[in-house]
């Protein structure tokens, strides 16, 4: 029987899985990060344990892989503090931290406190590794919980202030890599046949609807799927701030961010729907604008991974359980074409063009100091087609919508 260390069983299984980076702010789980090196896995030093998140966050949202960061026993609580934003967003981050060990425990050590209740409200699964023969099976189960269902951060608890006693200790470890949960979404549920149908129906019989794109459209790589939806019935398409280029803003059918942090073009779209189509968007404050937008009693068609997001804050119509790329393609499949939405998507132009004229002059303004709105012009010339624009929380959202 061959024995493993922690250590290089960590740096073997996450290049198995496909990380290329891990975040990391130090010291934490040192055997296994320089077995990390040698394979090739590169670590990213940050100056915090928020830092970490944060980059993780970043990681899987761009690569649609889990983002990897960890941080010694001392900072684990400023790590569950950068999981908010991946928590809020569904993004699939694998937080790790050291533990003071059970002799530890109790005794006033170091700037100890219990892991487990700041990570509980931001992540969907949370283990305490307390033995390196667990290591195996709750590393490969981080990867499932991450990946499948609603992607969202788990965490994991290695025994030692630096995960030393989980790095050090040797065990008899095999690896079992199951290519699914690599990435995600790690499997694409389909809604019923039966609420596709009654959705396609609805949709044929609605005047003025409009598609509503949230973070999970993003996440499930659903873009082509919501653009050919639009197109094949004429439908303007508004996006969350999350969801922001799911649509290019020069189609013709794009009406802009809908919500607080909006284009009040997109809200006049979304207000004077008679259906709107939520595709992987929450119905939080933000999206619906104070849920104002759409108004109350408003039908609803809505798609989410999530079945506890069906019919949250708005009563649905018809709700459609399922990843948004293979439910947008069955829901495609069962409609036809359909012409005569040509006034609604007049309007829905005509709203856009009026908001672009009105701000139209504060883009190219001469104004000292510069104004946002400029500064938002110059880096939209400046910037090439495939650019990544990471806005910060809070009011800077607002330019970036």
């Amino acid at each position: 029987m061959a024995l493993t260390t922690g250590g290089k069983f960590m740096a073997e299984a996450l290049k198995a899985y496909g990380v290329t980076h891990v975040f990391v702010a130090p010291a934490i789980a040192r055997e296994a990060l320089a077995e990390m090196s040698v394979l090739g896995v590169k670590s990213i030093v940050t100056h915090g344990e928020k830092a970490a998140a944060y980059m993780a966050d970043g990681y899987a949202r761009a690569s649609n892989r889990p983002g990897v960061c960890f941080a010694q026993s001392v900072g684990a609580a400023n790590l569950a503090a950068g999981l908010q934003d991946p928590y809020l967003a569904m993004s699939p981050v694998i937080a790790m931290t050291g533990r003071k060990t059970p002799m530890e425990q109790q005794k006033n050590a170091y700037q100890e406190i219990e892991h487990s209740k700041p990570f509980a409200s931001v992540t969907k699964f949370s283990a305490f590794v307390e033995r390196v023969e667990q290591l195996p099976y709750l590393l490969r189960q981080a990867f499932r919980e991450a990946t499948s269902g609603t992607p969202m951060p788990v965490h994991l608890d290695l025994q030692g202030m630096t995960a030393n006693v989980i790095m050090q200790s040797e065990g008899d470890l095999k690896l079992v890599v199951e290519d699914a949960f690599t990435s995600r979404p790690a499997f694409r549920p389909e809604a019923s046949p039966d609420s596709v149908l009654r959705a396609a129906q609805t949709l044929s019989g609605a005047q003025r609807p409009v598609i509503v794109a949230g973070g999970g459209v993003t996440a499930s790589q659903a873009q082509q799927e919501v653009v050919e939806l639009a197109e094949m019935l004429s439908i303007p398409v508004a996006t969350s701030l999350n969801a922001k280029g799911a649509i290019t803003d020069n189609h013709p059918l794009s009406v802009g961010v809908v919500g607080s942090y909006s284009r009040w073009c997109a809200n006049r779209v979304v207000a004077e729907a008679d259906l709107v189509i939520f595709i992987g968007s929450h119905t939080g404050s933000q999206v619906t604008n104070e849920w104002r937008v759409p108004a109350e009693g408003t039908p609803v068609i809505q798609i989410d991974i999530d079945p506890s997001e069906l019919g949250r804050s708005y009563p649905n119509e018809v709700s459609l359980h399922g990843d948004a790329k293979a439910t947008l393609r069955k829901l495609i499949e069962a409609l036809e074409p359909i012409g005569g939405r040509n006034d609604w998507v007049s309007r829905a132009q005509e709203l856009v063009r009026e908001w672009r004229d009105e701000v139209a002059p504060r883009l190219n303004s001469e104004a000292v100091p510069i104004i946002p709105e400029r500064l938002c012009n110059e880096l939209t010339q400046f910037l090439p087609e495939d650019a990544v624009l990471v806005a910060d929380t809070g009011h800077a959202g607002i330019w970036t919508g």
